[in-house]
């Protein structure tokens, strides 16, 4: 079949009027309508109830270049390929787009071929990922298995000196000058001076002192970490449903953009979880992952690769503010979401100026393991939690138990105290900062976790977590409903600790901060990490 010139230029403006055309093409079934079209800044799909059909659009902007016809069509069969790893039975093949007689078709044996497409079966919306988050359906037994397959897939990647070349310190450095200049048309508009700048400060202090680090993951061989991955991975693009996860619409334009550190690759993921609102679930991603892996280096790279992700996508939906399709009040909206992206990027750019051992505590049920999670994906930490360490010490005899026994006796209580604060030495000697998670209830507890901080020359700091108790319960509740967490405690447990512990805290126990977690989840963390990086004087924030 004969088509339009396939290495000419195509217009932009004459080529969305085709795609509106082909919303109403006759070849769509009754039982597929209506179709409903989505823009980004790179491609248009058109979504009838079943299937979806994905469309180029002809732009240039340097890191991919669709504006003809034969640059589509690689494109197209690119995207087939590549995602048929990770989804093989979601991605249906190549659809032409037909001009008969100006009738905008797609299919038939006659006409002149204007376009091509990826015809792709429809995902379940209520499954996707970033559905789930919205709906609070989401559990850690679902990321937990994000993160099994992801490594499955990793495991698998290509590897070799044409992939590991994209990991190297020059390719690092040379996305991230990219980013700058791409970037600077939005200072003032959607990133503040101040912020660009300190961005761009530590990144470039980031790449100096990792220069090796940068390297020797690149090196080639089966042990390499720099493989050809996903390169988009946003929970928009996870499917999870019937135990089986999908992750699609990788990227395809280009290959710098795709191949990457696998710590890069998990690092999206986690970003995007904490910009949807569950930095904790963030921070338990990478958890998961790095537990599979073993990659002693991964949680060194995050923060970095946190930035970057965030940079990436503050600058992808900046762009929309300049392209004419979108409406006035979708370009709104992007440079709102681009703004809350290069925020992130900021706060994951201002790690604490000292090593820090940050202590987060208060009765059971107030949300201490959340926000420990999300101060320490914030700032590049790691948790070490007083439920992990008790399950690691006493096993399968970790179980529920009336208050006081069982594996929480005296005992066993000081046993995991120590080991918890023990283990979280290690790691402040490794991160420059450690976020110990437990009750905290005893005094003796607290001393001994200030009297490790003080010996290794690091602050100290200690958060209360208080929340009121009809939402304590109600929490309580919904962790045992889903059979989430590491936790025992139950609503008669929590009684029993207040009634024990009416005051916790006092003053003798130095530079602390009492938060409300009844907020929701990405403000009272950034309530905790903005006191972290104040200096830290003792107050109340929102407390009862």
């Amino acid at each position: 079949m004969a088509s339009i010139n396939p290495n000419e230029k195509t217009d932009l403006s004459t080529w969305l009027k085709m795609v509106d055309q082909l919303r109403r093409a006759p070849e769509w079934p009754e039982d597929e309508l209506p179709i409903e079209m989505k823009q980004t800044h790179i491609s248009v799909l058109l979504l009838s109830r079943n299937h979806v059909i994905k469309l180029k659009k002809p732009v240039d902007f340097g890191f991919l270049d669709y504006t003809s016809l034969n640059k589509r069509l690689k494109a197209c069969e690119d995207e087939i390929r590549l995602n048929r790893r990770l989804c093989s039975d979601t991605y249906i093949g190549l659809g032409v787009v037909i001009d008969l007689g100006g009738e905008i078709r797609f299919s038939g044996s006659a006409g002149k071929i204007v376009d091509y497409g990826v015809w792709m079966k429809r995902l379940p919306d209520e499954f996707m990922l970033d559905r789930m988050v919205a709906n609070n359906t989401v559990t850690e037994a679902v990321i937990d298995r994000v993160a099994a397959r992801l490594c499955e897939f990793h495991h698998a990647a290509l590897r070799g000196p044409e992939v590991a070349k994209w990991g190297r310190l020059e390719e690092v450095r040379h996305n991230w000058d990219e980013n700058f200049i791409q970037t600077e048309p939005f200072v003032g508009r959607t990133i503040s001076a101040p912020a660009y700048e300190a961005i761009r400060s530590w990144v470039d202090e980031e790449i100096e002192t990792k220069a090796d680090l940068f390297n020797r993951r690149a090196r080639e061989g089966p042990r390499a970490s720099v493989v050809d991955g996903h390169g988009d991975l946003r929970c928009e693009s996870v499917c999870v449903k019937d135990g089986d996860i999908r992750i699609y619409d990788c990227i395809e334009f280009n290959d710098r953009f795709r191949c990457g550190d696998v710590a890069s690759e998990a690092a999206f993921l986690a970003m995007d979880l904490d910009a949807r609102g569950r930095p904790d679930l963030g921070y338990f991603f990478t958890e998961a992952y790095q537990s599979r892996t073993g990659d002693e280096e991964f949680f060194t790279l995050l923060p970095f690769y946190r930035c970057y992700r965030a940079f990436v996508r503050g600058k992808a939906l900046s762009f929309r503010l300049n392209e004419a399709e979108f409406s006035e009040e979708e370009r709104r909206v992007a440079a709102t979401r681009a703004g809350n992206f290069f925020d992130l990027a900021r706060r994951y750019a201002s790690p604490l100026p000292q090593a820090t051992v940050i202590a987060v505590g208060g009765l059971s049920g107030t949300g201490k393991t959340a926000v420990a999670r999300a101060i320490a994906g914030e700032l590049g930490l790691r948790v070490v939690s007083a439920d992990a360490t008790r399950r690691s010490l006493f096993g399968a005899a970790k179980r529920p138990a009336s208050y006081g026994e069982g594996v929480y006796t005296d005992e066993a209580n000081r046993l995991t105290y120590r080991t918890m604060i023990e283990r979280g030495r290690e790691l402040l000697g490794e991160d420059r900062g450690v976020v110990l998670d437990a009750t905290f209830l005893r005094h003796e507890d607290r001393a001994l976790a200030e009297e490790m901080a003080k010996g290794a020359g690091a602050e100290w700091r200690l958060i209360e977590c208080r929340l009121a108790p009809e939402l304590v319960r109600k929490r309580i509740e919904w962790r045992a409903a889903l059979k989430e967490g590491l936790s025992d405690a139950t609503w008669e447990i929590y009684l029993r600790q207040r009634e024990d512990y009416a005051e916790i805290y006092s003053a003798s126990d130095g530079r602390r901060l009492t938060l409300d977690t009844g907020d929701n989840l990405p403000v009272t963390t950034r309530t905790a990490t903005d006191w972290l990086r104040s200096g830290a004087r003792s107050e109340e924030r929102g407390a009862p």
